[in-house]
């Protein structure tokens, strides 16, 4: 028997079944002779499960892709570094030919909880700008130099575990939105007496020639005739519950990364200038974490310099006024005046001296 083959059953071989409007009884019959217990066993494969997958894995990409290169906006590059050659060492290069930046190879690592070891190579002509080659193994030749070598170590970021579950959850509610809207494009047949008409054979019939015709001409955009007591209707959709479940997926994602709502689902661009104090502070925040916790350390053992985090701009007009007042006050002495700056400005990273 193939695969496909009709099954053997009580009612007699693996015969076609009777047409349902020539003798509907009969197809009746058929149909409650077969024996489940020989129907062919095949392997159910099923599309929506690899497509969540793999909305899980793209989604949690793009969302560390998006946190990463907003944390770099408050990165103060040392002077000796340079702009361009940190640009050219962090960003891909497409031009004459593909080449990918550290900030690839950190968001890859994270995303799939890995360890990875890259290789650091010199640009050619640049004196701070590095490329970098992948690497398998962690053991190197006494002769090879450590300090070419980085190594990338988020076996143990459980953030993305996480993250799984909660954009698991967003994806259903998708797929639950997908079907919503669906059913919101269909055509409700509400036929009159309908429970009636079915009971018997030969109108059930007529029921549904009629509703082929019906569906027919509303395919052709074309003309219809219906009882005056039935009635065609589009069916009302209420998607208040797919919004709530998707707000309480983005409430998880957003205690996990610490990022506002706004940044999480899209509202908010991705600056850390953008409008919105409460949710700028709060991103500015999970920025600062994300930096000292996943880039800096990276920096530094690629760049082998001190990197900082830049002062805070938008606080600036408030500072201005604090710092005022503190100069204009004579209930303090100059060396408390100067510890009080310092919890508002980083006076000994920007340089400044006590005289």
């Amino acid at each position: 028997m193939g695969i496909f083959d009709e099954p053997e059953d009580k009612a007699g071989g693996s015969e076609s079944p009777p047409d349902k409007k020539q003798d509907f009884e009969k197809y009746y019959q058929f149909l409650r002779a077969k024996d489940p217990r020989l129907l062919p066993v095949i392997t159910e494969f099923d599309p929506f499960s690899l497509a969540r997958e793999r909305y899980i894995e793209i989604a949690i990409r793009e969302l560390y892709s998006r946190i990463m290169y907003v944390t770099l906006e408050i990165v103060a590059i040392p002077d000796e570094i340079g702009s361009s050659d940190f640009s050219k060492t962090i960003y891909d290069s497409h031009s004459p030919k593909l080449q990918r930046g550290l900030m690839y190879y950190v968001i890859e690592a994270m995303s799939e909880e890995s360890k990875v070891v890259l290789r650091k190579r010199p640009i050619h002509g640049r004196e701070h700008a590095f490329y970098f080659e992948e690497r398998t193994y962690t053991v190197f030749a006494k002769k090879v130099n450590k300090l070419d070598f980085v190594e990338l170590d988020f076996e143990e970021f459980h953030r993305t575990e996480l993250l799984e579950a909660y954009f698991g959850m967003v994806f259903d509610a998708i797929v639950g939105a997908a079907k919503l809207i669906r059913v919101g494009g269909a055509v409700l047949l509400k036929i009159s007496d309908l429970s009636e008409l079915i009971s018997d054979k030969e109108v059930l019939t007529a029921v549904e020639t009629q509703i082929n015709k019906i569906n027919d001409a509303l395919k052709k955009s074309s003309v219809a005739y219906i009882d005056a007591q039935s009635a065609l209707e589009m069916p009302k959709v209420d998607v208040k519950p797919v919004k709530e479940q998707l707000e309480y997926a983005y409430s998880l994602i957003c205690n996990a990364t610490g990022r506002p709502m706004s940044f999480i689902n899209g509202q908010l661009v991705g600056s850390l200038n953008s409008t919105g104090d409460g949710d700028r502070k709060q991103n500015r925040l999970a920025s600062v974490r994300d930096f000292n916790e996943i880039l800096r350390g990276v920096f530094e053992s690629v760049f082998g310099a001190d990197f900082m985090i830049k002062p805070d701009i938008e606080q600036l007009p408030e500072i201005s006024n604090f710092l005022n007042s503190i100069e204009m006050s004579s209930l303090f002495t100059d060396d408390e005046k100067r510890k009080m700056v310092e919890t508002v400005l980083p006076i000994a990273e920007l340089g400044i001296s006590k005289n």
